[in-house]
C-alpha cells in the first residue's frame, strides 16, 4: 500500500514540472521556405527573394516571393503579407548572398539567423556575382526542386575539393576569429545556367576578392581540406603539334602540407608553406610513364608549375587582404609576443609567403 502511495506521488509531482504553457508550430499552418535570396537596393534598403514550396494538383511547384526592409526581420514581415498562412523559414537550405551585400558586413545580415532558435544553422551559404535573388526567380521558371539543385551543385564541389566545405554554423566561428578569414562559394548566371565560378574570399566579414575553381582547390590543397578527389590538369610542353599533348591530368591520391614560420620578427615575418603530394595520372597522351626519366622530368615540371600557380594565388589573397591560411592564428598561438606588437590588417599583406610544392608520380591508370 505505502508503494502505491508513493508511486501516485511521484507521477504526481512529475506531471505537475510538466505542466505549462505548449509552443507548438505546426507545418500545416506554414509555408516552408526551401532557398532565400538577399541583395542590396541602395545603402538602407535589403531585397529578399524567398522560394516556397507549394503543391498544385498533387505536383510540386516553386512560389516566388520578394520583401523590402531596413532588416531581415522587416524583409519576412513584408512577405508575411503576401502569402497564405505564416512564413516558415525553418526547412531553409541554403542562402545566397549578393555580390554587394557581400562585399559588406555580412554578419550584420546573418544575425538574425543565429538568434532566431528556429533557423536552419546547417543550411549552405553562397556568393552570387550580381543580385542573387535574379537566379532564384529564373531558375524558378524551369526548375521545381531549384533548391535541391543548388544544394548539390555546391556538395559536388565539395566533393571534388573545389570548394571548402562551409554552412551557416561553420562560418560564425571565422567571422569571430581575428586570426583566419574564410571563402565562401561563388556561382553566377552564364546562358540561362547557374555556374559555380570558384569562391568568394573575405577579410574579416566583408568580401574582398575572388579565387578561380582552380584556384580554390589549390587553397585547400595547400590548407589540408582535400576530399574524396582533387583533381588538376597542368601544362607541361608549349611545342607539342597537337595542343592536348600539352597537358596532363591527374588525380592527387595523398598529400600533407605542412605551414611553418620561419621568422617571426616584427617587421620581417616569413611564412613557408610545403606540401609533398602523391598522384595519379588519369590522361597523358603522350604517355612513356615506364620510361624513369621521363617520369623524374614530370615530377619535375609538375611541382614547378603547381609552385608557380601558388605564388600566383599568394599574391590574389595577400592583395585582398584574406588571411586564409590562418597565419595570424598561428602567431596568436606560437609567437604571442610578436603578435601583440602587429597590426595584422595593415602587416598582413606585406609578409613573405613561400609555397614549395613537390609531386611524386605514384599511380599510371590500367595502362602500363
Amino acid at each position: 500500500m505505502k508503494k502505491r502511495i508513493i508511486l501516485v506521488t511521484v507521477l504526481f509531482l512529475i506531471q505537475l514540472t510538466l505542466t505549462g504553457c505548449w509552443d507548438q508550430r505546426l507545418l500545416k499552418d506554414g509555408r516552408l521556405v526551401f532557398s532565400s535570396a538577399f541583395d542590396l537596393v541602395d545603402d538602407e534598403t535589403i531585397r529578399a527573394t524567398a522560394i516556397i514550396r507549394d503543391f498544385k494538383d498533387r505536383t510540386p511547384t516553386n512560389v516566388v516571393v520578394q520583401g523590402e526592409g531596413k532588416t531581415i526581420r522587416e524583409t519576412r514581415m513584408h512577405m508575411d503579407r503576401k502569402i497564405s498562412g505564416v512564413f516558415e523559414p525553418s526547412k531553409n537550405r541554403v542562402f545566397l548572398l549578393g555580390e554587394e551585400l557581400a562585399k559588406k558586413d555580412i554578419y550584420k545580415f546573418l544575425d538574425i539567423f543565429y538568434r532566431d532558435p528556429n533557423s536552419s544553422i546547417s543550411a549552405k551559404l553562397a556568393i552570387v556575382e550580381g543580385e542573387s535573388g535574379e537566379i532564384l526567380t529564373k531558375l524558378s521558371e524551369k526548375n521545381v526542386l531549384i533548391s535541391e539543385f543548388i544544394i548539390e551543385l555546391l556538395k559536388s564541389a565539395e566533393i571534388s575539393t573545389g570548394i571548402p566545405k562551409q554552412n551557416l554554423q561553420t562560418v560564425c566561428t571565422f567571422m569571430f576569429d581575428e586570426g583566419k578569414d574564410f571563402a565562401l562559394p561563388l556561382i553566377k548566371m552564364e546562358n540561362g545556367e547557374v555556374v559555380l565560378s570558384g569562391t568568394g574570399i573575405f577579410h574579416k566579414n566583408s568580401m574582398s576578392g575572388t579565387l578561380t575553381f582552380e584556384e580554390t582547390t589549390l587553397f585547400l590543397l595547400m590548407s589540408n581540406q582535400v576530399a574524396k578527389q582533387t583533381r588538376f590538369v597542368s601544362k607541361i610542353e608549349e611545342n607539342k603539334k597537337m595542343n592536348i599533348e600539352n597537358y596532363i591530368t591527374y588525380n592527387m591520391s595523398e598529400s600533407k602540407s605542412k605551414l611553418k614560420i620561419v621568422s617571426d620578427s616584427p617587421n620581417n615575418i616569413q611564412v613557408e608553406i610545403n606540401v609533398k603530394a602523391e598522384v595519379s595520372v588519369v590522361e597523358y597522351p603522350e604517355d612513356k610513364l615506364t620510361d624513369k626519366k621521363k617520369l623524374k622530368k614530370l615530377n619535375k615540371q609538375i611541382s614547378k608549375r603547381l609552385t608557380e600557380d601558388a605564388e600566383k594565388m599568394i599574391e590574389k589573397i595577400q592583395l585582398a587582404n584574406s588571411d586564409l591560411f590562418g597565419i595570424g592564428r598561428e602567431l596568436i598561438a606560437y609567437h604571442p609576443k610578436t603578435w601583440e606588437k602587429l597590426d595584422w590588417e595593415e602587416k598582413y599583406p606585406t609578409i613573405t609567403i613561400t609555397p614549395t610544392i613537390e609531386v611524386d608520380i605514384v599511380g599510371h591508370g590500367i595502362i602500363n
